[in-house]
């Protein structure tokens, strides 16, 4: 068998593997939800059957926009009409001879209650790849979500999105490891999520699309995710404690530098990402670490280990 063939294989062996582990994973853990909103309707809440939206209490006890979500997983900041949102990104991702380190502060703000501006600026603190360093600006971005679909029922809500970026180049293709793509960058997405009084879950699939600059391309990215969590506390109606854990897959064609495909670039990573979410009235802290359950790279390139994330926000 030749190489290529075997190559494609492996690859298809990948792919088909992170499909059957996320299909797995929603097989094995909505069923979760259901049983465990059954479990927990006791006869107060069976009382309560009539109303038309869940009674205000665990992931209800707080406000939309301060309810549970993913860390890594993209899109899901609808918030309320003129609501704002702060937030602060951190991530380290450290692997064999190379680290990343970024810091991302953005802007959400609630342009009606269904629609959402995002406004991110990407920082690279430290990144390191062999014996090259690089810092700087990477490419701010604005991403658009809108909630077509809204469901509230007595026992839960529910949640489909459409999310849209644009990526403008201020990054760097010069340093060394790269800060940027060198040219605007698009994203298009889909996102739904289902909220319990105890569980909650969501699944999300999008694609960045990437345009050519002076015959250099970065490969298009393919995105698909899932998670679930569940809330472990309730204060009153001032906090909420939950814990998560989240599935991230990533398949990134390979770049085309002055028209030549580069064969060590691309491949397929799916990371599992536990985390734990507190939120109160105003603020949001969320910090998770992560590793890799699928790796497959292509040509010759270093893998990861871990990663670790930190999000904080504050709604005003």
């Amino acid at each position: 068998m030749s190489y290529f063939a075997s190559s494609h294989l492996k690859i298809k062996h990948q792919y088909f593997f992170a499909k059957k582990l996320i299909s797995f994973l929603i097989f094995l853990l909505f069923p979760a939800f259901v049983y465990g909103a059954e479990v927990n309707n006791s006869s107060e809440e069976k009382e309560e059957i009539k109303q038309e939206t869940p009674p205000n209490k665990g992931n209800f006890a707080l406000p939309t926009s301060q309810q549970p979500g993913p860390l890594i997983g993209f899109g899901q900041r609808v918030i309320d009409e003129n609501q704002k949102q702060f937030y602060l990104f951190m991530d380290y991702v450290r692997g064999h001879k190379q680290h990343m380190a970024d810091s991302i502060p953005s802007l959400v703000y609630g342009i009606t209650d269904n629609f959402s501006a995002y406004l991110n600026v990407p920082i690279a603190v430290s990144y390191k790849q062999d014996k090259n360093h690089s810092s700087g600006w990477e490419d701010l971005f604005l991403q658009l979500e809108y909630a077509f679909y809204t469901n509230k029922t007595s026992h839960f809500t529910d949640q489909a999105t459409i999310v849209t970026t644009f990526a403008f180049p201020t990054g760097s293709t010069k340093k060394q490891p790269l800060t940027g793509l060198g040219s605007p960058s698009f994203f298009l997405g889909t996102t739904f999520n289902r909220t319990y009084t105890k569980w909650f879950g969501f699944t999300s699939y999008g694609v960045v699309m990437t345009t050519s600059d002076e015959r250099t391309k970065f490969g298009n990215e393919f995105l698909y995710q899932c998670g679930f969590g569940k809330n472990i506390l309730t204060i009153d109606h001032d906090w909420i404690v939950a814990l998560m854990v989240e599935v991230d897959g990533q398949y990134i064609e390979k770049n085309k530098i002055k028209s030549i495909i580069d064969p060590n670039s691309g491949g397929n990573t799916v990371y599992i990402t536990p985390s734990l979410w507190i939120s109160s009235k105003q603020l949001i802290v969320q910090l998770g670490m992560g590793f890799p359950v699928v790796q497959h790279l292509f040509g010759q390139q270093h893998k990861n280990n871990y990663l670790l994330a930190a999000n904080f926000g504050w709604t005003f």
